[in-house]
């Protein structure tokens, strides 16, 4: 929305600094370049918010209590009401930014009276109106923030949870697939041995090839059927006990594969649980 400028004040850095490592939402006096010059500032500061946002959520404040806001330079809510603070209507500069490198988010804020700009000399219901008055929204913008992160964060382990399942369910059927597939090699195994059996007993069958009886050549002829029926039986259980090892052998590494990939997951989870707690504990924290 702008380029900002950060003015290099040490007693600025260190306040910031003391704020994040409180983790409050008290605002913290400063100064900033603002396009129309120096001006004293209430700054709020957060962690890991993303710019655009934060300038949202100030845009659509000053919304509410501007009679027009403006966003050329910086967020500019002109005839502003802030009984609090000030009778008379006021003008409101924000200013958003997030230093390369930052894990913070600072929104510059300040508040333009007809006294002037208001600062830590400014009349106590002046400062003390605009300070409550930012960190009110403050908190509020932090717990949109947490909430925001919440959200995202049970989501994440919801989905994770899912993918956790759907390995599990993998792994069921595969399991499930290898006792199959086991069976089928016991029954081709039962398939062979009787068909080995069976071919015997027909190889020493009395010969009746040579007879003139109608009987017996009829015979002849259901013996040659009944001997390529026991041969064709063979040869399918044993292809179906190659194709059932090889079924085997690769189902026993998809599982050992699943068995990785749950425990993997499980981690993540687990992971993802912690995540989701420090983010609902900072969120209970916010105050």
């Amino acid at each position: 929305m702008m380029h900002l400028r950060r003015l290099p004040l040490l007693l600025l850095a260190v306040a910031a600094t003391g704020q994040h490592a409180a983790g409050q939402s008290n605002p913290v006096m400063g100064a900033f370049q603002y396009s129309n010059g120096v001006h004293p500032s209430f700054d709020a500061l957060l962690e890991d918010a993303p710019v655009r946002e934060v300038e949202r959520y100030w845009l659509n404040e000053l919304k509410a209590i501007s009679m027009k806001v403006t966003t050329r330079k910086e967020i500019t809510g002109h005839t502003a009401r802030i009984p609090a603070a000030s009778p008379d209507t006021l003008q409101v500069l924000v200013a958003v930014e997030r230093p390369k490198g930052s894990l913070y988010t600072t929104a510059h804020i300040a508040f333009f009276t007809t006294a002037g700009y208001v600062g830590p000399d400014s009349p106590e219901r002046e400062l003390n109106g605009c300070t409550e008055w930012v960190r009110q929204r403050t908190v509020a913008l932090r717990r949109q923030l947490a909430t925001n992160a919440v959200d995202r964060g049970r989501r994440e382990l919801d989905n994770l949870n899912r993918q956790l399942d759907m390995l599990r369910r993998e792994g069921q059927r595969a399991e499930n697939n290898l006792r199959r597939s086991r069976e089928r090699i016991e029954q081709a195994a039962r398939d062979s041995t009787e068909a080995v059996r069976q071919l015997q007993e027909l190889a020493t069958a009395p010969d009746t090839a040579g007879k003139d009886s109608v009987a017996m050549a009829t015979l002849a002829k259901q013996r040659t059927r009944d001997i390529r029926r026991w041969q064709d039986r063979a040869k399918r259980a044993t292809s179906t006990r190659q194709g059932s090892e090889k079924r085997v052998s690769d189902l026993q590494w998809a599982i050992a594969r699943n068995q990785t990939d749950q425990v993997a997951k499980e981690a993540e989870v687990a992971r993802q649980e912690a995540v989701v707690k420090e983010l609902e504990e900072k969120l209970q924290a916010i105050n």
